[in-house]
């Protein structure tokens, strides 16, 4: 099997849009990508073709913010359904080195499946080749996290007797070190491991400032007695309002802090009208779906994350 991978061109967008699937997971369709390439969230540079004997097999496209030199995630990966089940996985992982080889980076790839895809043999087995094809490729961690939506139909949680203010970049840094003690994130657990603490701290710190939406709904959280026991982040992502960090100081967890913080998170974005609030965790992370689900959080999605 002889298989070419490069990255397209202006004049490959109809090979790109005639990729379709029938798999259960979600996939881009032709209008967004079309919406998001005039706002150079998808480029011609970021989408890759395999092709065999001239003939486009297989593409992938990955995602970035408009003003990034790299892209941030992989968001589809698609093979022709003619391809062989034994070629599948090679042509995939190839895709995803050539790619990343080139970006000289090696985003994260997400695939989102339906809520109950455990259940469903043709989601079970389509996730199977994409994490033979991930790990190949060397993204060989794996997380399922649970995509949550709260709306406005919905009662905000009662407020609790936390107090809340601002915070500078340092106080921030401090309180993502002090709060992976004992973390339930797959992520922050492997960040831990790989960068330490503090390194782990400054690339979390780095990652949320670039998110979209204002500072102003960073926020740390005191006690009755004046005591810091964590913060919040409410900030956006490229499409929706969203509580993207709940932080609690070890000492201070299994007091219910959880909840004051995300009831913050929410109030910052109810005032601000805000027709959606939407969040993700860990699947693993007990404590965290419930605080969800305690606060009037439904589950929209569940979402396989494959990272180096």
């Amino acid at each position: 099997m002889t298989v070419a991978f490069r990255a397209t061109t202006e004049d490959d967008r109809e090979a790109l849009l005639a990729f379709s699937t029938s798999e259960p997971v979600a996939w881009i369709g032709p209008d967004r990508y079309r919406a998001e390439s005039g706002t150079d969230n998808y480029r011609p540079g970021w989408s890759w073709l395999a092709e065999r004997d001239g003939r486009p097999v297989a593409l992938a496209l990955w995602w970035g913010g408009a003003d990034a030199e790299v892209p941030s995630t992989l968001d589809d990966l698609l093979v022709a359904p003619d391809v062989p089940d034994g070629d599948r996985v090679a042509i995939a992982a190839g895709l995803i080195t050539a790619g990343t080889a080139a970006f000289g980076a090696r985003p994260e790839w997400i695939v989102d499946v339906a809520v109950d895809w455990h259940d469903d043999p043709e989601a079970v087995a389509a996730m199977s080749w994409r994490a033979a094809a991930a790990r190949s490729a060397g993204l060989g961690q794996s997380t399922e996290r649970v995509s949550v939506a709260w709306t406005p139909d919905r009662e905000l949680p009662a407020p609790s007797s936390l107090r809340f203010r601002s915070g500078g970049d340092d106080e921030f840094g401090d309180l993502f070190a002090r709060v992976a003690v004992g973390s339930l994130d797959a992520h922050t657990v492997a960040s831990v491991d790989e960068l330490g603490p503090r390194g782990a701290a400054a690339d979390d710190l780095e990652f949320y400032r670039s998110l979209p939406g204002s500072r102003d709904g960073w926020r740390v959280a005191l006690d009755p007695d004046g005591l810091v026991v964590g913060f919040v982040l409410a900030t956006r992502t490229a499409y929706d309002a969203a509580v993207s960090f709940i932080g609690v100081l070890p000492q201070h967890r299994g007091r219910g802090v959880v909840d004051g913080l995300l009831a913050e998170g929410l109030r910052v974005h109810a005032e601000a009208g805000e027709p959606k609030v939407v969040g993700t965790t860990d699947a693993a992370n007990t404590p965290m779906r419930r605080a969800f689900e305690r606060a009037g959080f439904v589950v929209t999605k569940r979402r396989i994350v494959f990272e180096r």
